[in-house]
């Protein structure tokens, strides 16, 4: 299975004047058309302010479906442009009911493995001014999904995505977000998803500190 590489974006933090103060984010990319080192951390050029919640091997990349943006231009009647979900990759034809965590593409020179959905950021609502758009990516699941680098290389928004290993367990990441948002108390979901050993280390913690909870 192939796929069309639609963008591929890239930016610096910046701090931006929104409702009276101050943001500092690398939300905001833009598109590039020259080919752009992809290593374990990320695009060379690209990064983030808050390292704690983004950034770091587990969320080196981050894609987009190009198919979501139909659905936030009518939801808001406004125009949302590419990159508008701060994705690194905007990509074509592979949503995310359709990609399961572990699986391994070839994208350019670089191979990257999938390792866990985005979850809803608050600066989504605050770059686009729209205050409950962070509870409509929860509720509809367009969240996007991160990579972890597994061979560095050069990419371009010409490359197409390739699979080359698919995880035999076959957890969606549309899966992996209903469990973390929608279905919080679902052991057997949980215990599918822990199956997966190339799930991020920090939504794997996370989920067995939830199932602990649950199993007393």
């Amino acid at each position: 299975m192939e796929y069309q590489v639609l963008s591929l974006n890239i930016g610096q933090p910046k701090t931006y004047q929104i409702n009276n103060r101050e943001l500092n984010t690398g939300f905001v990319k833009h598109a590039v058309t020259d080919s752009v080192w992809l290593s374990k951390h990320g695009f060379e050029g690209d990064g983030q302010a808050d390292l704690k919640n983004h950034g770091g091997e587990e969320k080196a990349l981050l894609m987009y479906p190009f198919e979501h943006y139909s659905y936030w231009n009518n939801r808001y009647n406004k125009n949302f442009s590419v990159p508008a979900f701060g994705e690194n990759i905007t990509i074509v034809g592979l949503l995310e009911h359709a990609v399961f965590a572990g699986n391994i593409y070839s994208l350019g020179e670089a191979i990257v493995q999938v390792s866990q959905p985005r979850q809803p950021c608050y600066k989504i609502a605050e770059i686009h001014r729209v205050k409950d758009i962070p509870a409509v990516v929860t509720e509809t699941g367009y969240s996007g999904y991160y990579f972890r680098v597994l061979k560095e290389g050069y990419v371009s928004n010409d490359d197409t995505l390739k699979l080359l290993e698919e995880e035999p367990n076959k957890i969606s990441i549309a899966f992996i977000f209903g469990t973390l948002f929608h279905k919080k108390a679902d052991i057997n979901r949980i215990q599918q998803i822990l199956k997966v050993d190339t799930i991020a280390n920090s939504l794997r913690k996370s989920l067995v500190k939830r199932l602990s909870k649950l199993s007393v």
